[in-house]
C-alpha cells in the first residue's frame, strides 16, 4: 500500500482569462500516461505548474495543478473524461484572489516515520496525534513487506507534516516528539519526527 498526498492552494487567475485547475487522474498504469495528459493540456493552450504521482500496485495515480485558457476548459475536460482506463477529475478553483497559485508561510516543517508491525488504525493513530498539534499532512507515503524472521508483516511510513505561521503560543516541537515517541510505543512501532532545516527531505523523500 503506498499514499502521496500533496497540498496546494489556488485561485483563478486575474481577468477571466485563464482558470487555475487541479487534474486527479486515477487508473491501470500503462506507459506514456503523463505524456498523454500533458499533451490534452498543451493543445489546449494551457500550462502545467506544480505535479505528484505515485504508481500504486498495477494503478498509477496523479495530481497535477494547470492552468488554462477559460475557452478551452470544458474542451479539455472532456479529453479527460475520454481517456481509456482513467478516472481523471477536474477541480476548478472559485477563489476571488487574484494571484494564482497560493502557498501558505510554514512555520515549522517535519519529516515523521514510522515503522512497526502493521494493524488497523495505524494510519488513522498517527495522522490523528499529528493533527492535535496544528499539524497538516503535506506528504504521506506508506508501504508494507514482510519481516525478514517470523513471517509478520512490517509497515512503514514517512511524510512532511507542517504547522502554517505564525506558529501557536503553545507549539512545542519537542513534546511533540515526545508524544510521537510515546504513541510508537504504544504500537509497538518506532515512530520519530526531525524538524526539516532545508531542502534535503524534501528532494530524497521519494528517492528511498
Amino acid at each position: 500500500m503506498q499514499q502521496a498526498v500533496t497540498r496546494c492552494y489556488l485561485a483563478t487567475k486575474a481577468g477571466g482569462d485563464e482558470k487555475s485547475l487541479i487534474i486527479n487522474a486515477v487508473g491501470r498504469d500503462r506507459l506514456g500516461l503523463v505524456s498523454e495528459i500533458t499533451g490534452y493540456v498543451i493543445s489546449e493552450g494551457g500550462n502545467v505548474g506544480e505535479s505528484q504521482a505515485a504508481k500504486l500496485g498495477n494503478y498509477f495515480s496523479l495530481m497535477m495543478l494547470v492552468d488554462v485558457p477559460e475557452n478551452n476548459l470544458d474542451a479539455l475536460k472532456h479529453r479527460l473524461k475520454s481517456m481509456t482506463d482513467m478516472n481523471a477529475t477536474v477541480f476548478e478553483a472559485t477563489g476571488d484572489d487574484s494571484s494564482g497559485v497560493m502557498h501558505q508561510e510554514v512555520g515549522y516543517s517535519g519529516y515523521f516515520t514510522l515503522e512497526g508491525a502493521d494493524h488497523p488504525g495505524i494510519v488513522h493513530k498517527m495522522t490523528t496525534a499529528l493533527a492535535a498539534h496544528g499539524l497538516s499532512i503535506d506528504k504521506l507515503h506508506t508501504d508494507q513487506e514482510i519481516a525478514p524472521y517470523g513471517g509478520s508483516v512490517l509497515f512503514k511510513m514517512k511524510g512532511i507534516a507542517t504547522a502554517t505561521a505564525p506558529l501557536a503560543q503553545s507549539f512545542d516541537a519537542i513534546k511533540i516528539k515526545e508524544e510521537l515517541a510515546d504513541l510508537g510505543d504504544s504500537l509497538n512501532c518506532e515512530v520519530d519526527i526531525e524538524e526539516v532545516v532545508d531542502a534535503h527531505y524534501e528532494g530524497s523523500f521519494y528517492a528511498g
